[in-house]
């Protein structure tokens, strides 16, 4: 087979990262120290080699800026044929919620000087790319996910009360959280098992762990 008609296009994931700190949704984001779109916000990211799955690229690069690999999800591919203005490519994004370490996480020759920044901040912007679009249309798909699924156990002891749990789920929402409504669904749902009560601030409050189905989810 002939393959010099071939098109060449190259492939690159993009990795948008959340957290949480101090009860708040946050991203992880860079600048970039090359052009094009020097100095802009970005995305951590890199190219997916030919031996390599995108998904072994994704555990790759989160080691190699200091992350602990996490359970992260295929956000959307995006191929608008102009998004990057060197040549043809295309962007496998992938998000997730990770657990936010002490020390930020290191750069890279492309990108510099990572730091969190607040979720619904980062839409404000100036991106490199379209790195603007995947951060919008992540934050989207997680605040719409954690309505029906439960949220990733990095963020939740063994053992939690339910006010706990409704701080996480306030955080991700970005905003409060009603506690009796957010009791009963959970119960509803059977996404918790009650296991016993724990002194919090006074009274005994009930503390609950995540149920099989949580688990399994």
């Amino acid at each position: 087979m002939n393959t010099k008609n071939f098109p060449t296009i190259t492939l690159v994931i993009d990795l948008v990262l959340f957290g949480i700190i101090n009860q708040r949704l946050v991203i992880l984001a860079g600048h970039r120290t090359e052009a094009p779109y020097i100095n802009r916000s970005s995305l951590p990211g890199t190219y997916v080699c030919v031996d390599e799955s995108a998904e072994e690229t994704c555990t790759k690069k989160i080691k190699s800026i200091g992350l602990k690999p996490s359970d992260l999800e295929q956000l959307a591919t995006f191929s608008e044929p102009r998004r990057d203005p060197r040549k043809r490519i295309i962007a496998m994004a992938y998000y997730g919620l990770i657990p936010v370490p002490q020390s930020l996480p290191e750069g890279d020759s492309r990108i510099n000087h990572f730091k969190w920044i607040d979720a619904d901040d980062a839409k404000k912007l100036s991106w490199a790319f379209n790195h603007g679009v995947m951060v919008k249309t992540a934050l989207e798909r997680l605040r719409a996910k954690i309505q029906y699924s439960p949220v990733s156990p990095h963020f939740l002891p063994k053992e939690f009360t339910l006010s706990e749990l409704a701080l996480v789920y306030g955080a991700i929402l970005g905003r409060k959280i009603d506690l009796s409504n957010f009791r009963r669904d959970l119960l509803r749902q059977n996404l918790v098992t009650e296991i016993g009560t724990r002194k919090v601030r006074g009274p005994l409050a009930r503390t609950f762990c995540r149920s099989v189905r949580m688990r399994l989810a």
